[in-house]
């Protein structure tokens, strides 16, 4: 079982030097698809967390309003270590209230997922100017999918939310990494 804990933050926005991208939003520390191959879980160790990377969900709750400002003309990638997406954002809705915030700012957002529950903000892409979905898949097999990202949304959930937002005019793309062959 996910050991789920609200934690205070004054800001969701961090700068970054990953490339091609001035600023990160992480909404939540932590991911609970609990894939097996995982880049993020060093995040652990900034954490006082003992339970397993992936047995965890930090819900991230920020009082104070986004300072979109210093975003303006950048390019913002939200979900680096985390999916901004996974199963508790139905419930909390913090990378959607995010979204509301960037609504008007002339921003360049990259969303990077496993998640069909990206669909669910499909009206808020619509009035952005420079957004792109990108759907992290490792194989097409879904059986194998199960064994190395067990709560992730399956291959065909991506593939029609993948279609639900090309047919929306949003700009998707398939990030492949790593990929595996279940042969």
């Amino acid at each position: 079982m996910i050991k789920i804990k609200k934690v205070l933050t004054n800001n969701y926005i961090s700068k970054t030097k990953i490339p091609d991208a001035d600023y990160v939003i992480n909404p939540y520390i932590g991911c609970p698809h609990k894939c097996i191959y995982c880049y993020a879980e060093f995040m652990k160790k900034f954490t006082n967390h003992t339970e397993t990377w992936g047995d965890f969900l930090d819900v991230k709750i920020c009082p104070q309003l986004l300072n979109v400002k210093k975003l303006i003309g950048k390019r913002v990638v939200i979900g680096t270590v985390t999916d901004a997406y996974n199963k508790y954002e139905e419930k909390y809705r913090i990378t959607r209230k995010i979204l509301e915030s960037l609504l008007y700012v002339n921003s360049e957002i990259s969303i990077l997922t496993k998640s069909n529950l990206v669909t669910r903000d499909v009206d808020l892409f619509k009035k952005m100017t420079k957004v792109e979905i990108t759907f992290s898949m490792n194989t097409l097999d879904d059986n194998f999918r199960k064994d190395t990202e067990p709560f992730a949304s399956s291959i065909s959930e991506r593939i029609e939310a993948l279609k639900i937002l090309v047919k929306n005019g949003i700009k998707t793309s398939i990030f492949l990494s790593p990929m595996f062959s279940p042969e």
